[in-house]
């Protein structure tokens, strides 16, 4: 089969490399240069984990490329600590974690083996043809457009998917469904005084959060993550466009009151060069499919970091679509077990945690709330090593890969 996957993501490489490996004529487009690297720090987990192992070589490849976050750790303003978590078992840290854009790199010289790839290259257009091809038109950045004919369309370019608005133009936007809280990604320099290789995460009154992670080993950067959950009507609309000066203003007038490490973060907020915006929200359609178009990972069904699930998903659904594809001579029928066997999973991953209070819990509006969350997490972090651990597979929703 002849097969387009638009967007060079997690989900989008994984389809290339599994299909490509067994044979299909796959080309890869991305919007985004090859240098682009975005995003926050992602773990792999059972039973996305074991779909990696089934990409030769691959987890040895990320297990050079581990982050060098060795746990996690509650401050306060003025940097007084409520406890360190090292990775795995309660922590936020996953044992096996890292930037998603090193990920992505990852995946996609796995996948470049088998197929191939066109960076900075735009979708403008799909058509479902009579003779059950579709026609797709595609052009590079300052090229001409150009068309190609494929049997199978494969929409794996995130959550404000373009893909998406192709296939199902009456629902596309209907279908998202927002959390209520933007949240910025983005790299300062690394503070040798004060930055450790644990990451530190700080409270603030009205929903704010700031997460400070460190990188890999030898990094000169940090990644900072800020989470604000309120209406903030502005910055939300400014989120959903591309002018990142725009962004990055909005987004420091609702810090500039802060204290802790938030100047230092506002400084190299304005010289950040990978800084990107997000207005959280999940996305839930009805059918992930239409002729020979069909959709997987986050433009099909974003669960948002809240739910911890993303990364895993976007794992897990490539790796039941390609194996349905790759099985059937038919693609409608591979699509429709690709939806049977997939989605209940996915309905149980996009459910908010704590009976859809985590976010209340986790981001107080209030100093009296933060002051509750920060007593809870002391006697947390005290007890824990009295507490059952769980295991990896029990944190995440089961479902049957069919590896054997």
């Amino acid at each position: 089969m002849r097969v387009l996957v638009v967007g060079a993501g997690v989900s989008g490489s994984i389809c290339a490399y599994l299909l490509g490996k067994a044979g299909h004529d796959v080309l890869v487009i991305e919007r985004s240069p090859k240098e682009q690297r975005l995003g926050q720090g992602i773990e792999i987990e059972e039973p996305a984990l074991e779909v990696i192992r089934q990409m030769e070589g691959v987890l040895e490849d990320l297990q050079a490329i581990k982050t060098a976050e060795a746990g996690f750790e509650l401050v306060n303003d003025r940097n007084g600590s409520y406890g360190k978590f090292d990775a795995g078992g309660f922590s936020p840290t996953g044992a096996l974690e890292f930037m998603r854009g090193d990920l992505v790199d990852v995946l996609y010289k796995a996948a470049a083996q088998y197929a191939r790839y066109s960076f900075s290259t735009k979708l403008i257009s799909l058509a479902n043809e009579a003779d059950d091809t579709v026609t797709a038109e595609y052009a590079r950045r300052d090229e001409s457009p150009e068309k190609g004919t494929f049997d199978v369309v494969i929409g794996a370019d995130g959550a404000r998917s373009s893909t998406r608005r192709m296939i199902f133009p009456d629902t596309a936007t209907k279908c998202m469904n927002p959390l209520g809280a933007v949240c910025a990604y983005f790299s300062i320099p690394l503070d040798s005084e004060f930055d450790t290789d644990y990451s530190r995460l700080c409270h603030f009154p009205g929903g704010r959060v700031a997460w400070l992670r460190p990188r890999g080993k030898g990094a000169d950067i940090i990644s900072v993550y800020l989470i604000h959950w309120a209406e903030l009507s502005e910055l939300r609309q400014a989120a959903a466009g591309t002018d990142r000066a725009l962004q990055k203003r909005l987004l420091a007038k609702e810090w500039t009151d802060c204290g802790w490490q938030i100047p230092r973060v506002l400084r190299g907020l304005a010289e950040s060069d990978n800084f990107y915006l997000d207005d959280l929200a999940q996305v839930k359609l009805q059918s992930w499919h239409k002729g020979r178009t069909v959709l997987v990972g986050d433009s099909a069904w974003a669960p948002t970091p809240v739910t911890g699930q993303g990364n895993q998903l976007a794992i897990i659904g490539a790796w039941i679509l390609s194996q349905e594809l790759n099985r059937s001579a038919d693609p409608a029928a591979a699509f429709k077990q690709y939806d049977t066997r997939l989605r209940k999973y996915v309905s149980d991953c996009q459910a908010i945690p704590l009976g859809g209070y985590a976010p209340k819990i986790f981001a107080p509006q209030t100093s009296f709330g933060i002051a509750i969350f920060r007593a809870m997490y002391y006697v947390l972090n005290r007890v824990v090593k009295y507490l059952p651990q769980s295991k990896e597979e029990d944190r995440n929703p089961e479902i049957d890969l069919q590896t054997s």
